[in-house]
């Protein structure tokens, strides 16, 4: 009796972990929402993508720093993306970069992240979509390569 309670204790234990492990890999592959993470309390993260920090930006195809001292963050479009120099040493303390994708068409170019493990410091990337998309749809956009240890999210931010 003792034995088949502890197999039934033991399988239960078990069955928890790979679901467990299952849900984890499906975070994993997709990116979070960033209004839901910061809503559960990560303060540090709303702080990295809405504060007045130094900012590094793309513009007419030239980097440029907003704000004193190296930029902690990068703001760049999508469009942008693949012209950044990420290996530049004014990116060295970038923790957060922030990809505005405009359009459908950018989105369903895809973002290869493989030139942001230059970016020593990083530890998220943020989607801001600024079109209207689905929050499964932004959750689920393919970027390649990005470096381990980095979160990914996303937002919807469509102007008025």
């Amino acid at each position: 009796m003792r034995s088949t309670i502890m197999r039934m204790h033991n399988t239960r234990w078990i069955a928890v972990a790979i679901v467990s492990l299952l849900t984890h890999t499906t975070m994993a592959q997709g990116h979070q929402d960033l209004a839901a993470v910061i809503a559960g309390g990560n303060d540090a993260l709303s702080e990295s993508v809405y504060s007045l920090q130094t900012t590094a930006y793309v513009n007419e195809g030239n980097l440029h720093i907003a704000g004193e001292g190296s930029a902690v963050k990068l703001d760049v479009s999508a469009t942008n993306f693949a012209g950044v120099n990420f290996s530049e040493t004014s990116l060295n303390g970038v923790h957060t970069v922030v990809v505005r994708l405009e359009s459908a068409t950018q989105a369903a170019s895809g973002i290869n992240a493989s030139a942001l493990s230059e970016l020593e410091s990083l530890t998220s990337v943020v989607l801001l979509f600024s079109y209207d998309i689905s929050a499964s749809d932004a959750a689920s956009l393919a970027i390649g390569s990005l470096p381990a240890g980095v979160i990914s999210y996303y937002a919807i931010s469509i102007p008025e």
